[in-house]
């Protein structure tokens, strides 16, 4: 059961920001309207905040939780208006430290031997701190200089209860609004649960980073602090310090002798390689994350630490990439379109050769600049508008692909604005697509499926009819799903109406405030809202 109390405050935090005001139009939409203005906090008005800054302000009020859910959906320019994306991406994670004795306190429990005999010091003052985790500093007896990643405390209570929050208004949203269902709410809701659970086990954070760092080992264009596996814990990580300087302290690099050139272009090139050669990329590399180490500077090394946020493509999501990448290169627009309807990723019907045009219109003034010119963030950015406009949702692994592509290229811009990320990155990618697509991978899958194919062979005369007999009874099938999906409908709506009029109730309760009206409004108020939430 979702916790009240906590739905309370959101809704009180959405009527203060009139965000019902945002949601398209609906028969139910002016009841909604009403109830949100019988509210007395919806009365200070928004003043001269836009829709997205709107949306903005909430998240920030219901903390760091729905501020990291915002941050998420910034990257969601394929279901939301520009508008909102731009306001979400400025949402800040501003989180004041927990105790530092009590962060010592955590970390020495977590630890497989005594405290002393693993620290010779430890500062109790935190080097930086976030919603989920803060980072202190500390000397092993070995005199090895580490940090110690710390979870907090009391994150995974308020996490579950903000994503049970999440879900119920996924799920009430997808039965208020019937276009929900190409935006699926649920389902990005799902997502960030995955990615936000994910941060709080700092053993799976630990794994990513030791992948990573072997990915990388004695590479001298990544370097991985090591994870101190044997001293860590999912609550705390124990990792080697690096000295690095901030990949956005542009100053610095250059004052420490290293090439901006060749710095920005070694950035494409990690990137490149850990979607393309290893299939294991860092998803969040963000500045914060990011470092430059000032040791080499004729042969300039990235430093990477916080890898709780990773992207790895399925086998066949990489195909689908691949064949996308290939249909690009080759101006063949048809097999483009082909690849994203193949895909599944349309949750409506495609008018294909609009599609067609539209993907033709955006794709060839790309094509026809110069490669110095191109920019992928503003390309990217019109593909999501595109694909929102014909309902198709990109897997969450893509949104992250194309997040981490927008930073490397936002980084190695201000690194060095001439950066050519696509003449730098190529190579690698053909590389990539010859050992794929060329005729020697071809030859070996066929080899490898060929045992497969004949053993299957016999079967196939046995398969066809079945197939044959199932296309003989979709229609008697299809017309027994939509018999059974019209009683659902009309059952899913007498619930919404009961659970409407349960909540007007409540606010009627909450406003008459007298006993004689207040208790049996209350009443009936839970008696409707729980045959509501009835299966």
């Amino acid at each position: 059961m979702p916790p009240i109390t906590r739905i309370l405050v959101v809704i009180h935090v959405i009527c203060r920001y009139r965000l019902i005001s945002l949601l398209p139009a609906h028969p139910a939409k002016g009841l909604l309207l009403v109830l949100q203005y019988l509210m007395p906090a919806s009365w200070l008005g928004t003043g001269e905040l836009s829709e997205g800054e709107r949306l903005q302000k909430a998240l920030e009020r219901l903390g760091p939780i729905f501020i990291k859910f915002g941050q998420l959906l910034a990257t969601r320019q394929d279901m939301l208006p520009p508008e909102w994306t731009a306001a979400l991406a400025r949402l800040q994670d501003q989180v004041a430290p927990f105790d530092g004795e009590q962060a010592k306190a955590l970390v020495e429990a977590s630890l497989p031997q005594p405290f002393d005999e693993v620290f010779r010091d430890f500062d109790s003052t935190p080097m930086a701190a976030a919603s989920v985790a803060q980072v202190h500093a500390g000397t092993l007896h070995n005199g090895q200089q580490v940090v110690a990643k710390v979870l907090r405390p009391t994150i995974r209570p308020v996490v579950e209860r903000d994503l049970k929050v999440m879900a119920f208004g996924a799920r009430w949203l997808e039965r208020l609004w019937r276009d929900a269902r190409y935006f699926r709410p649920a389902r990005v809701v799902q997502d960030y649960r995955e990615i936000i659970l994910g941060e709080l086990d700092l053993a799976a954070e630990a794994r990513n980073s030791e992948t990573m760092r072997r990915h990388f080992l004695f590479s001298p264009l990544l370097h991985i602090p090591a994870i101190r596996l044997e001293l860590s814990s999912p609550t705390v990580i124990i990792m080697d310090r690096i000295h690095g300087i901030p990949v956005n302290d542009i100053e610095r690099i250059k004052a420490a002798g290293i090439d901006p050139k060749v710095l920005a272009e070694r950035g494409v090139e990690i990137f490149f390689a850990q979607v393309f050669r290893f299939n294991f990329f860092h998803a969040d590399m963000h500045p914060g994350n990011i470092f430059v180490n000032p040791e080499h500077p004729e042969s300039p090394q990235y430093m990477a630490v916080d890898a709780a946020i990773a992207g790895r493509l399925s086998k066949d999501d990489l195909n689908v990439l691949g064949r996308m990448v290939l249909a690009v290169m080759r101006e063949d627009y048809s097999a483009l379109v082909d690849a994203v309807i193949r895909a599944g990723w349309n949750t409506a019907p495609i008018d294909r050769p609009r599609f067609e045009r539209a993907v033709i219109d955006i794709i060839e003034p790309v094509r026809s600049a110069q490669l110095d010119q191109l920019e992928f963030a503003p390309l990217i950015m019109k593909l999501f508008d595109m694909v929102r406009a014909y309902h198709i949702e990109m897997p969450v692994q893509y949104i992250l692909l194309m997040k981490t592509l927008v930073h490397i290229e936002g980084l190695g811009r201000s690194i060095y604005p001439q950066l050519d990320i696509w003449n730098t990155g190529r190579p690698l990618l053909e590389a990539w697509m010859l050992a794929e697509y060329g005729p020697s991978a071809t030859l070996k899958k066929l080899q490898n499926r060929l045992p497969e194919w004949t053993a299957q062979l016999p079967d196939m005369p046995d398969l066809l009819r079945d197939g044959l007999e199932s296309l003989r009874d979709l229609p008697y099938q299809q017309d027994r799903l939509e018999a059974r999906f019209e009683q659902q409908l009309v059952r899913h709506r007498h619930k919404l109406f009961a659970g409407l009029a349960g909540l007007g109730c409540t606010g009627a309760a909450l406003w008459l405030a007298t006993p004689h009206f207040s208790w049996p409004l209350a009443a009936g108020a839970v008696l409707l809202v729980s045959w509501s939430w009835r299966r």
